[in-house]
Order: C-alpha cells, then structure tokens, then sequence
C-alpha cells in the first residue's frame, strides 16, 4: 500500500513529466526520481528517426553521463544493433534488453563494451513513449554493472507512470507542429508587401512584419501607444477598436476594413482587420485570448498601377482587370459595358472568371478582396 508520501512524490513527479510539454529539460528532475525508484544510475530520454539515426533531443539526467550522451549522439547511435529491436517495440511497452540480447552478443557488441561497459552501465529498460513513422520518443533506464534485473515491481511502477509519458509526448508533438507553423506563417509575413499586426481583444500588438515596422516607426496616420495600435484620427481609432472587437468576440466573428485619413501624406491608410481561426489562438497568443490580424495598406508605395498588381495578385487577363478596376471606381456592370463598348453578356462573363480567380460569390466579397489586393508591390 503506497503511503501518504510517495502519493505526493508520485503526484510530484507527474507534474514534471506535463512541465516537459513545454522544456523537455524538466524530463532530468522526473528521471532523477524515477532513477531512484528503479535503482538505476542514469535515464536517458531520445528523440530520433530510427532510419536515418538523427538525433532531434537528447536528454540525461545525470550531469555526470553528459560525456557519454555526447558519444551516444555524435557516434554510438550509428552502430547501436539494438535500435531496430528498440523501434519494433509498441508505444508504451516496456522491454529490457538482456530478454533479446543474451551473453553472446553482449560480449561482441561495440556499444556494450566501448561504451556503456565504460560509464559502468550494464541493463537497461525502455520504453517507447511516443513518436510517428520511424519517429521515435524513447525513454531508458540503466542500471549499474553487477546489478540485478528488473524485477515486477520496477515494471509496475513503469506502467503506472506510462500513461502521463504518452499523453506528455503527444503534447510535445503537437507543441512542435503548432510552432514549426507559426514560425512558417511568420516566415510568410514577413515577405508580404504590407504591414500586418498581430493584435489581441485590447488592441495590444503582439507582433508586426517589417513593413508595419516602417510604417509605425512614421507614425503617420497610425502607431503604437502604451503597447496598443492606435489610429491619429479619433474617428478611424474608433472603427478600429470596433473592428477588432468584432473579429475577437465570443460568436459571430467576422473581419471588416476601412480607410483612414493621415496628416503627411495625401493617400489613405487602408486597414482591413481579419480574426485568427479559432484553431490558431494557442499558438499565436501569449495571453491565450483571441487574436485579430490587421493589414496595412499605404497606397503612397504603391509602384505598379493597379491594374497590373490586380493582374499580378489574382492572375487575371488585361479584359478582367479593366473590369476590377472600374468595379473599384464604382462601375455598375451596365455602365461599364457601355463605356468599354461590350456586351453585357461578355461583362458578365469576366465577371464570372473574376468569381472564380478571387474565390468570391457575390459582388461585395469581390470588392472588399480586390480592395485589400493593392498592396505596395516593389518591381
């Protein structure tokens, strides 16, 4: 019967297996009390592809054996034998090696004698924690030379603490595909030809590309006070802060844009404000509230006319970008066709094309992305 204490020891060590989701280095304290519960001198936790042996993370927990995990991740794991029997193994079953590697094989292996012989290391226990494809999280434990193998009660206690180890690596997992997106996504931001804001429920900025950098650095129009994007004009302030809301509430999210009038330059700062997908909050959000995308338009860089950033953005034909332009000037489809002098059956044809190139189905979803299409493209 497990007392009071090693409930809280066993509640403890739980704590820093969920703790490692986030900084694997706290695997070293829960293998440090998982060691002495097995009796064993060292736990090693690996992230590798068994195919190609490349080793992602590598964890020890003892300091003393930070020689011996640099061997193992520079040398030994490209001749361990072991490793094809190790990835054979179910994710959460624990095996010891001495049950497939008998004496024979110990005494003409590399790895036992050039190297866990060497540290004084002699049976292991592991497990498969985690992992996809040849993608493995594995977890060991090695005992001293001359110690006895593990017995029932070391695997119970292995057992026990499985479940929180699976569900830890799942997490990591999941972890690192959310940030291996969002450094993507930030990747791409960086390469957009208008500024964009991450901003939360309050209007604090959470980050911004190089060219919102730019453009907030001028101030003109819009900035940054006490950590929040604020627009000069106390009108567009509002409709900002309006806007944002709307694309962080509760329900209904939704985006919407407009155009705001600056003190230095003639042109108009077209701000459309987009909300984050609800599957995105966690990883964008430091404060774990809903976030809203803002993008900056500044027509005064503006190099390319429009007709030929239209053509550019969507792929359109010279005919489909008059069309988008003179819908941008307020066109009607009849008064177009009358001042291009074509039919209205071949305007509604290219109004159709432009429908499908722009992924839109009605007019005013047309107008507001060929809107948000003019950035300040550079050629």
């Amino acid at each position: 019967m497990k007392t009071a204490n090693q409930e809280r020891q066993f509640d403890h060590l739980v704590g820093l297996i969920y703790e490692s989701v986030h900084n694997v280095g706290q695997l070293v304290p829960a293998m440090e009390l998982m060691c002495d519960e097995l009796g064993a001198i060292a736990g090693h936790y690996l992230h590798m592809d068994m195919s190609s042996r490349e080793v992602f993370s590598s964890v020890i927990s003892d300091p003393a054996f930070n020689a011996a995990d640099a061997e193992y991740r520079t040398y030994y794991n490209s001749v361990d034998e072991r490793l094809p029997w190790v990835a054979t193994g179910a994710v959460g079953e624990w095996r010891a090696d001495y049950e497939r590697f008998d004496e024979g094989f110990v005494r003409r292996s590399e790895i036992y004698n050039d190297f866990l012989f060497k540290y004084g290391a002699r049976h292991m226990v592991l497990g498969r924690i985690g992992g996809e494809a040849s993608e493995n999280e594995i977890l060991s434990f090695l005992r001293p030379v001359g110690a006895e193998q593990y017995d029932a009660d070391d695997l119970q206690f292995l057992t026990r603490i499985t479940g929180h180890m699976i569900r830890s690596s799942m997490l990591r997992r999941r972890l690192r595909a959310l940030e291996s997106q969002q450094q993507a996504d930030q990747t791409l931001l960086q390469y957009f030809p208008y500024g964009t804001v991450w901003v939360d429920a309050a209007c604090r900025v959470v980050s911004f590309n190089n060219v919102a950098a730019d453009m907030l650095a001028g101030a003109d129009g819009i900035c940054v006070k006490a950590q929040r994007l604020r627009m000069a004009d106390p009108g567009a302030d509002c409709m900002l802060a309006t806007a944002i809301g709307q694309a962080t509430g509760a329900e209904g999210r939704r985006g919407q844009w407009f155009a705001a009038r600056r003190e230095r330059d003639g042109q108009p700062l077209v701000v459309s404000v987009i909300p984050a997908q609800p599957d995105r909050q966690t990883e964008l959000a430091n404060s774990g509230g809903p976030l809203a995308l803002v993008i900056l338009q500044d027509m005064s860089r503006q190099h390319l006319p429009r007709s030929a950033i239209l053509r550019k953005m969507f792929g359109l034909t010279p005919a489909e970008a008059r069309l988008a332009e003179a819908l941008l000037d307020n066109e009607t489809i009849e008064s177009y066709a009358q001042k291009a002098s074509v039919s209205r059956n071949t305007v509604r044809t290219h109004m159709a094309s432009l429908f499908s190139k722009t992924g839109t189905r009605r007019q005013a979803e047309l107008l507001r992305i060929l809107m948000m299409a003019e950035p300040p493209i550079h050629v």
